[in-house]
C-alpha cells in the first residue's frame, strides 16, 4: 500500500512538471503586455479632452453643470475639474494600462445634474469610474469602481 501512494505521488509530481505549451491554442498563446505606452506623457494637452455640461433651469436662476477632464503629466492619470454654482471642484481618474492609449468618456446620469466619469476599456465598452453630483449646495464625487490590469 506504501509502495502504491509513493508511485502515486511521483506520478503527480511528474506530470505537474510536464510542458504543455505545445498544446495551447493560440488564443491561450496570447501574452499581455503594458510596456507599450510611455508612463508619462511629452505633450500634454492644455484643452480638455472631455466635457459634460447641462444646464440646469430653476425659477429662480439658471445654472451650467460642467465637468472637463484633463491630460496630466502621468498618461494614465486626468484631471477632473466640475463647475457649478459659483462653485469648483477637481479630482482625479486614473485609467488601467491596456497597453494601448486610454480613452476617457463622460456620459448622463439620471439625477440632475450629474454624470458619470469612465473609460473605454480593450474591448471599447465603457467602465464606470466616478459619479459626480450636486446635492446639499456641494459637489459630489463618489468613486463607483476601481479598476486595475495583471499581466499573465
Amino acid at each position: 500500500m506504501k509502495a502504491i501512494c509513493i508511485a502515486s505521488l511521483i506520478m503527480l509530481f511528474l506530470s505537474c512538471n510536464t510542458n504543455t505549451a505545445n498544446n495551447k491554442s493560440p488564443e491561450d498563446s496570447v501574452v499581455y503586455t503594458t510596456d507599450k505606452i510611455s508612463k508619462t506623457r511629452s505633450n500634454i494637452n492644455p484643452k480638455p479632452v472631455k466635457t459634460y455640461s447641462e444646464t440646469v433651469k430653476s425659477f429662480e436662476t439658471t445654472d451650467e453643470f460642467k465637468v472637463s477632464l484633463f491630460e496630466t503629466k502621468e498618461t494614465f492619470n486626468y484631471l477632473i475639474k466640475i463647475n457649478y454654482k459659483n462653485l469648483e471642484a477637481e479630482d482625479t481618474l486614473r485609467v488601467p494600462n491596456f497597453g494601448e492609449i486610454p480613452s476617457v468618456e463622460i456620459i448622463k446620469e439620471d439625477k440632475r445634474p450629474s454624470c458619470i466619469v469612465g473609460f473605454l476599456d480593450k474591448n471599447k465598452q465603457f467602465r464606470e469610474s466616478k459619479l459626480i453630483f450636486f446635492e446639499d449646495n456641494k459637489i459630489e464625487v463618489h468613486v463607483l469602481k476601481h479598476y486595475g490590469v495583471f499581466a499573465k
